[in-house]
């Protein structure tokens, strides 16, 4: 009996020198989370001799992530995926042609990536640097006269890189901050279908960066 307790003992406590502690490994693990900031992306081109710079993009965003970190004493490494898109409608310029007046308008439908992120942890405090692949989808939308109204669609990918700094700030929950860079600018022809469109004429939408915050919530049973 004292045997059959003393090899129980021993197997207890091999198995939790194995057993990472949630106070040694703050940041081990299944996440999941949300995130809001703000985007820049300037727009360019011409659509019947009229500039079409203020079809810029900036404004805010919203989305969520999901990911899984490795820590090992002060490094992590980890993966994460996350989806965007801004809860405001985008800029809008008028033209007036031989036709009529067309009011042309700029939107970004999602901004997603895929990325590596690897970092060093200081006490509950993670600093990381992040890259990966990113897609993107852009429209531009014409209302045009006698009730013309066409879409033109642009889809886009490219890489993604950036860099953060992430708190724990208890059990099972963290704040970040981060930056990106998306490379993902476009620019396409507009098409004939719209209404007083000239040979020659173009939308540009040039690479995004953000800036947002995100919360994260441990999924980890312990």
């Amino acid at each position: 009996m004292k045997r059959s307790s003393l090899v129980l003992s021993v197997i207890a406590a091999v198995s939790l020198s194995f057993t990472p502690a949630k106070a040694d490994f703050p940041f081990q693990g299944l996440y999941v989370g949300v995130h809001g900031g703000y985007e820049w992306q300037d727009a360019g081109g011409t659509f019947d001799g009229t500039s079409l710079t203020k079809l810029d993009l900036d404004g805010p965003l919203l989305g969520a992530q999901l990911g899984y970190n490795v820590q090992s004493s002060w490094f992590l490494m980890g993966v994460e995926v996350d989806a965007s898109t801004s809860p405001v409608d985008g800029n809008s310029v008028s033209s007036s042609g031989v036709s009529g007046t067309s009011t042309l308008t700029s939107d970004m439908s999602y901004l997603t990536s895929a990325r590596a992120r690897l970092g060093v942890v200081a006490s509950n405090v993670l600093f990381y640097g992040t890259i990966g692949w990113a897609a993107t989808k852009f429209e531009l939308t014409d209302n045009g006269p006698a009730g013309f109204q066409g879409t033109m669609e642009m889809r886009e990918n490219g890489l993604v890189y950036g860099g953060g700094i992430e708190w724990k700030l208890t059990t099972g929950l963290s704040l970040r901050t981060e930056y990106l860079h998306y490379d993902v600018g476009s620019s396409r022809g507009i098409p004939s279908s719209f209404p007083d469109a000239n040979a020659g004429d173009r939308v540009s939408f040039k690479d995004i960066d953000v800036a947002r915050a995100a919360i994260n919530v441990s999924l980890n049973p312990w």
